[in-house]
């Protein structure tokens, strides 16, 4: 299979979704898998694209899809026309079938307009996948990509949701994350046996961007537990697996933060394949284990007592999921202030707003309109049962962590009228001019 190359210690790669396999029987599993075949039959259908589509350039300049669409027509049913969207020097023009494609191909002189049409087959270019991440830290939407995709929204409101769509992670992205979780998981239950890896911030909470970085919780309670348990009896404790591991000689619950976090910086170092740049930062406002992954480009940050962060992010998550103007405004607003040199610092901290407050600034909003889109933060304490009432740091973060408990508002503006009234000025068109 040209798929799969073959690695050191009877280890198998598959080229196709940049998946590693420890043997043959994975090797086979995965090969037969939903996300492997999906990439095959993707990329034979771009292939099969590339085989009926012809390069063209040399037309006159403001020349539209419908003219070349007209033109090549002649040839055979035209599939679709995607013009250059920067300056408008060539474009792809995709016919129904490969023999159109050769009828046009044979035709010794091509002109349109007045101009000399320069027509040749579109090159096939090897198809890549997996490769996006290693740049996950550029922004791939630019400014020209941007503004032609929302120019094709109907109205305002689509707008804001394509924008979404536009910004968010893909799933592949999605994907990568959680193989990366699942890979940590593993490692780092080699050494601290019953811990959890869990995710929390941008990643997860339902305002994620394109390369924001990976935020994970390690949380070792579960880990002092067992430990605590096996040095009571120890006799008792020989399934523990603690005794297999370096909490042997390491009492968990006595060992000052510090020096946990160089013990978790230094499994990620020796440990953990394609893991970089790991740093310990025990003075930071929030002590964290910084790294960066060599393969997916990604940043993170793992910290090992943060709960208040991960009530935060369930919090995020249960507002994106209570009302679906809630996502839209909030990538609205995050762009906006942006372009407008009000948001985004680049080095990290700085004057600028980030996007978490930007984000905390329109939920605010949303739950102060009249009557209100988002439940306000004394109406989710309220509605909070016995199980989600909890205090962290002196903080009440009591909220239903179930979005079907909350009442569904009755706001009935739109997603524009509520941007309209954000912006302390009259409500927009609905339709785009």
């Amino acid at each position: 299979d040209p798929d799969v190359e073959a690695l050191p210690r009877g280890g198998f790669r598959c080229r196709l979704c940049q998946v590693s396999a420890a043997n043959r029987p994975s090797l086979t599993e995965h090969l037969r898998g939903k996300k492997h075949q999906r990439l095959r039959s993707l990329r034979a259908e771009r292939r099969a694209q590339e085989q009926r589509s012809l390069f063209v350039s040399g037309f006159a300049r403001g020349t539209s899809g419908e003219e070349l669409c007209e033109y090549f027509g002649a040839f055979g049913e035209v599939a679709a026309v995607v013009m250059d969207k920067e300056k408008g020097a060539y474009a792809i023009v995709e016919l129904q079938d490969a023999a159109s494609r050769e009828r046009a191909l044979a035709e010794p002189q091509h002109s349109l307009a007045g101009h000399r049409l320069r027509v040749r087959p579109r090159e096939q270019k090897s198809f890549a996948y997996g490769t996006a991440g290693r740049g996950s830290h550029r922004d791939p939407l630019s400014p020209g990509r941007l503004e032609q995709a929302l120019w094709q929204a109907s109205d305002v409101d689509s707008q804001m949701s394509q924008l979404v769509g536009l910004l968010e992670l893909s799933e592949d992205e999605r994907r990568v994350r959680h193989l990366l979780v699942t890979l940590f998981q593993e490692v780092f239950t080699e050494f601290f046996p019953g811990c959890a890896i869990v995710p929390f911030g941008s990643s997860v909470n339902g305002f994620d961007t394109h390369g924001c970085d990976l935020d994970l919780l390690l949380d070792l309670e579960p880990t002092k537990s067992l430990q605590a348990s096996s040095q009571a009896a120890p006799r008792a404790g020989s399934g523990s697996g603690a005794e297999d591991s370096i909490l042997s000689d390491i009492d968990l619950a006595a060992t000052p933060a510090p020096e946990v976090l160089e013990l978790v910086a230094t499994v990620l170092r020796r440990c953990v394949p394609g893991v970089r740049r790991v740093r310990a930062v025990p003075t930071a406002r929030r002590p964290v284990v910084k790294f960066c992954h060599k393969q997916s480009g990604l940043a993170g940050d793992i910290s090992i007592d943060n709960r208040l962060a991960l009530l935060n992010t369930r919090f995020l998550q249960l507002c994106a999921e209570a009302d679906e103007r809630v996502r839209p405004l909030v990538y609205a607003v995050r762009l906006w202030a942006k372009q407008q040199g009000l948001a985004g610092n680049p080095a990290g901290g700085g004057p600028l707003l980030n996007n978490y407050a930007l984000t905390l600034l329109v939920l605010f909003f949303l739950q102060t309109r009249s009557p209100p889109v988002l439940p306000t933060v004394a109406r989710l304490r309220d509605l909070a049962g016995d199980e989600d009432r909890t205090v962290v740091c002196g903080w009440d973060c009591s909220f239903p962590r179930d979005v079907a408990l909350l009442e569904p508002s009755t706001n009935t503006e739109s997603s524009c009228e509520c941007w309209a009234g954000g912006m302390g000025g009259t409500p927009a068109p609905r339709r785009c001019p």
